[in-house]
């Protein structure tokens, strides 16, 4: 009985202080986090695109984070302008706190993360750029040893000595084939 009652305490607590900002800045930081993660794990993706992107996705809610807090406190601010009784001024707090989380939804983080990505995403792929001009001025030694040649057998030959196959004719003259004989 005193799990339940702590638990039921525990709810009540968080829902009176709770404020719209701390939802969706939680949600933010899972994004932040998880989408990425989720991102580079996709194996159909071209592994420059999935960098891109994943770098992209983070950079984006590392930019949201801050903006949710700061538009939603300096809306709830403009609840003291309003003249109210005490009563209502936490509900209007709370509400504007809301519309202010909402506004950074919508207009402010894209607008700030445009500013902010473009100019960082152009300065790591000239750094990658980089990367690959030394890449490039490396000497390219290959190994000739290594090549193997590849001889196709000869059909008429096969067929005139092995009788019993005298309608058989391999697809891929180079390659094994399963219950092929030879």
């Amino acid at each position: 009985m005193a799990i339940k009652e702590t638990f039921k305490k525990l709810c009540e607590n968080l829902g009176k202080t709770n404020k719209p900002t701390y939802a969706v800045m939680a949600i933010a930081t899972v994004k932040g986090i998880a989408r990425p993660i989720f991102t580079m794990m996709d194996k159909d993706e071209d592994p420059e695109t999935k960098k891109y992107t994943a770098i992209r996705e983070g950079l984006t809610e590392v930019v949201a984070i801050p903006t949710y807090w700061a538009c939603g406190e300096m809306t709830s601010k403009l609840a003291g302008k309003m003249k109210l009784t005490p009563d209502k001024m936490a509900a209007a707090e709370h509400n504007l706190m809301f519309l202010g989380v909402c506004t950074a939804a919508l207009l402010v983080i894209p607008a700030v993360t445009s500013l902010v990505i473009k100019p960082l995403m152009k300065k790591l792929k000239s750094r990658g750029e980089k990367k690959e001009a030394l890449e490039k001025n490396k000497l390219d030694i290959i190994d000739k040893g290594t090549e193997i040649a590849t001889v196709k057998p000869n059909v008429n030959k096969i067929q005139k000595n092995n009788k019993l196959q005298l309608n058989y004719m391999p697809t891929k003259l180079a390659d094994m084939k399963v219950g092929g004989l030879w």
